[in-house]
C-alpha cells in the first residue's frame, strides 16, 4: 500500500534509491507531434531521480491552467561556420594542407575538426 502522509512517502521512496526535488518552475511547454504547443502556467513539478540514472518529471497543475500556445520561434542560422586560428593552425600542422584548403575543409565539415582532417588527408592520398 502506498502511504499517503508525504513524510513516509518520501521515506518510502529514499529507501528505495529514489531522490525527489521540487522543481521551480514557472511554466512548462509541451511540444505535441503535430505541432501545437500546450503552455502549463504555475505547475507544481517534481524530478524523481531514480537508481538507474533515470529522471522522472512530474507536472501537475490546475484544469485551467493549461492551453495552447504559439510554438516558440526557431532560432535562424543567418552566418555559416567560421573556423577560428587554432582550429586552422591544427589542421594544417596535422594535415600538411594550405591556410586556404584548412579553412575550406572546416568550413565543409562545419567546424568537426576530425571530419575536415579525413577530409583532407583522403585527398592527398589520391
Amino acid at each position: 500500500m502506498i502511504p499517503t502522509n508525504p513524510r513516509e512517502l518520501e521515506k518510502l521512496l529514499k529507501r528505495m534509491g529514489i531522490k525527489v526535488e521540487e522543481v521551480d518552475a514557472a511554466y512548462v511547454e509541451i511540444k505535441l507531434k503535430n505541432g501545437e504547443v500546450l503552455r502549463i502556467n504555475n505547475p507544481t513539478v517534481a524530478l524523481m531521480k531514480m537508481p538507474n540514472k533515470m529522471w522522472i518529471y512530474q507536472i501537475q497543475t490546475a484544469e485551467g491552467a493549461v492551453q495552447k500556445a504559439a510554438p516558440a520561434p526557431q532560432p535562424q542560422q543567418t552566418a555559416e561556420y567560421q573556423p577560428n586560428e587554432e582550429d586552422i593552425a591544427l589542421i594544417m600542422e596535422q594535415t600538411g594542407a594550405t591556410r586556404d584548403e584548412a579553412i575550406k575543409a572546416l568550413v565543409e565539415a562545419k567546424g568537426d575538426l576530425v571530419q575536415a582532417a579525413m577530409k583532407l588527408l583522403s585527398q592527398k592520398r589520391q
